[in-house]
């Protein structure tokens, strides 16, 4: 900035006391601008630093040019981490001792492994790769999975229970299946299920170079749910009453909602013990590896309706961030969702979620001028087959992002651990 003062002194006649001529004033005057213009430009580093996240469903990493493509357009786009779906439907898009392989996909070869080579693709890119899981959903078809090992098979006492008593592990899947009802979720209180859940991420971080973990559908599907006969007896010996009596209030039994309070609390509390257990191993195998979740976008909804504290799980330090699902078309409604959960939690702390299946890309890239200006994290993208089916949206983003250069912020470059 020194050749700006000097000038800028000259200019006001502190050195230079005789009068400009106008060919010398258009000199200085044309050299002045220039160096305002130089030196005035701000790092994109500093002043546009975000996440660009894209997930990307299962079904796109089942082949190696498959996988090839998602990186590219990836890379094409400046995207920093990709959130990839290896665990869909209890099975495993990597390879596992004891988790069952996905179905549906008998063309993947013993000697490919979806996990590992997305990972090494998207490193060379320098793109993170955050392994994404299915926590509770377990199954959603009608027919039963094939597989003995999986858990539906295995384990059907391990399911959540309405308060109807629909048994998700042991009704038949056509009995289950709705608009509001994605499948057979497995039940946060049972103490099998948050061990197998914390091993299934276990040996994922233990053998692969993964940048961070990130949780979906790790919530209950509704108010309705869990009346599992272990959470109903372990809540009856600690507070000396049947859940299901405080739902159906037929007795008048709370009439002040007291004990609705504390079911609220004690069914939301099931979750945030398999979170912060999932913390704790992660933090073990390796501290650099980020864990994140994938969260219903109203906080207050998120943990009255469907038992995700996730503001609790941020101010508790057990995830670093969260993604919000705000997969609104209408603007004015998903930036409300932003205002609220900014009036709660730490903007750094957020990634705005956009569900571009759902709209236009225009007003896309207006959710995204939101996100900014609300100064989030970044921005992820669901999904990547939307870039696929419509070339609309590949024309429009390739436009309009592909020769900005920001960056991720600084602890959002790929961590890539040694193995011994």
């Amino acid at each position: 900035m020194a050749l700006i003062y000097e000038y800028s002194m000259e200019g006001c006649g502190t050195v230079k006391t005789a009068p400009f001529s106008c060919s010398e004033f258009s000199r200085y005057f044309c050299v002045g601008i220039l160096l305002f213009l130089f030196f005035s430009r701000t790092p994109a580093v500093d002043a546009g630093s975000e996440v660009r996240g894209l997930w990307v469903v299962r079904d796109s990493i089942v082949s190696l040019e498959r996988v090839k493509k998602v990186v590219a357009l990836a890379d094409s786009l400046h995207v920093s981490v990709l959130f990839v779906q290896v665990r869909g439907r209890g099975d495993a898009y990597y390879k596992s001792a004891f988790v069952p392989p996905p179905e549906g996909y008998p063309n993947i070869p013993d000697s490919f492994d979806p996990l590992a080579t997305i990972i090494e693709l998207a490193h060379k890119r320098g793109i993170e790769v955050h392994a994404w899981f299915n926590i509770y959903l377990a199954w959603s078809q009608t027919d039963s999975p094939v597989d003995p090992k999986h858990p539906v098979n295995m384990h059907p006492d391990w399911f959540m229970v309405s308060k109807t008593g629909k048994n998700l592990g042991r009704c038949p899947g056509d009995s289950i299946i709705s608009p509001t009802l994605e499948g057979r979720y497995l039940s946060p209180g049972v103490e099998a299920v948050r061990l197998y859940i914390v091993r299934v991420i276990s040996e994922v971080v233990t053998n692969y170079a993964v940048d961070g973990v990130h949780l979906d559908y790790v919530r209950y599907p509704g108010r309705d749910f869990d009346f599992h006969s272990s959470v109903r007896s372990q809540f009856k010996r600690r507070y000396g009453i049947d859940p299901l009596d405080i739902v159906n209030n037929g007795k008048g039994i709370d009439p002040d909602l007291k004990f609705l309070e504390t079911w609220v609390t004690h069914r939301t509390r099931q979750i945030d013990s398999t979170v912060r257990a999932i913390s704790d191993r992660i933090r073990l195998v390796d501290r650099h590896i980020r864990l994140s979740a994938a969260v219903k976008p109203h906080p207050d909804e998120a943990m009255y309706e469907f038992g995700q504290n996730w503001v609790g799980w941020l101010d508790e330090g057990i995830v670093d961030f969260v993604v919000t699902m705000g997969y609104f078309p209408e603007n004015g409604v998903f930036t409300a969702n932003i205002d609220r959960a900014l009036k709660k939690v730490d903007k750094k702390k957020i990634i705005g979620g956009i569900g571009i299946y759902r709209m236009d890309p225009e007003k896309a890239m207006q959710q995204i001028t939101s996100v900014r200006e609300a100064g989030l994290l970044g921005y992820c993208l669901f999904s990547y087959s939307t870039f696929t089916e419509n070339s609309q949206y590949r024309a429009t983003f390739f436009r309009e992002l592909s020769s900005e250069n920001v960056q991720p912020p600084g602890e959002f470059k790929p961590y890539v651990r040694s193995k011994k």
